[in-house]
């Protein structure tokens, strides 16, 4: 079953910098900015990455007891205001911003190609410090400190209303002979100890002794003795 993507506006990427009128054609800080209609949920976001080193998440909610138009006209004012100038004041005060994700890695080294292409997942529940609930905006924070890359941001955009829904993870046990035993559940335990018999020949129905630490195995010469 498919599962529910949240429509949202896109501006950026912006370029930042401490100092805005010495702002120079190279900097190491970029941000995009999703707007949502109406107060939303979200329960991951995921894009494909290019040539970013990490990248952060700042999180705009809208007040329990407001009625907002990201387009311009509140209703019930926003964090506390009944006037449409408050939406604006809102975005722009950077106290109204809540961090949820500080600085996720997603290229490890900055000044090689390794991950720098990678489709990147994150998930409110395991990832941000903070709910993801009636969201009126996101701020992704791109950050790439290296200079070998003139160009850095991501791309594919999509944010999902729900947190994604994976299967249970199962690796069938593999017998002797090759072929897979059903309805088995196989621990990293239980595949070091089937490598283990193959590689000593030790018939599958015989137990090792002392579960590799016994008198049958000595770990510290790495032998087998009878």
């Amino acid at each position: 079953m498919s599962r529910e993507t949240v429509s949202f506006g896109q501006s950026g990427p912006t370029p930042v910098c401490v100092d805005e009128g010495a702002l120079s054609s190279r900097t190491g800080c970029y941000v995009i900015t999703l707007t949502f209609p109406q107060p939303t949920q979200i329960g991951e976001i995921t894009f494909r990455n290019y040539y970013t080193w990490a990248v952060g998440i700042h999180v705009l909610r809208a007040a329990s007891n407001s009625s907002v138009n990201v387009g311009g006209v509140v209703g019930a004012g926003l964090l506390g205001g009944d006037s449409g100038g408050e939406t604006a004041w809102a975005w722009k005060d950077p106290g109204a911003w809540q961090v949820g994700v500080k600085n996720k890695v997603i290229m490890p080294h900055p000044h090689t190609e390794t991950a720098s292409h990678d489709f990147v997942s994150v998930t409110c529940l395991e990832q941000s410090r903070v709910d993801w609930q009636d969201v009126i905006g996101l701020r992704l924070v791109l950050r790439q400190p290296s200079p070998v890359w003139r160009t850095f941001f991501i791309e594919e955009i999509t944010a999902y209303r729900e947190l994604p829904r994976l299967p249970p993870f199962s690796v069938p046990i593999i017998s002797q002979d090759g072929q897979g035993e059903k309805n088995q559940q196989a621990t990293p335990l239980d595949r070091l100890t089937q490598q283990t018999r193959r590689a000593m020949r030790i018939p599958q129905d015989e137990s090792l002794e002392g579960e590799l630490s016994g008198s049958g195995y000595d770990l510290v010469t790495l032998q087998y003795t009878c």
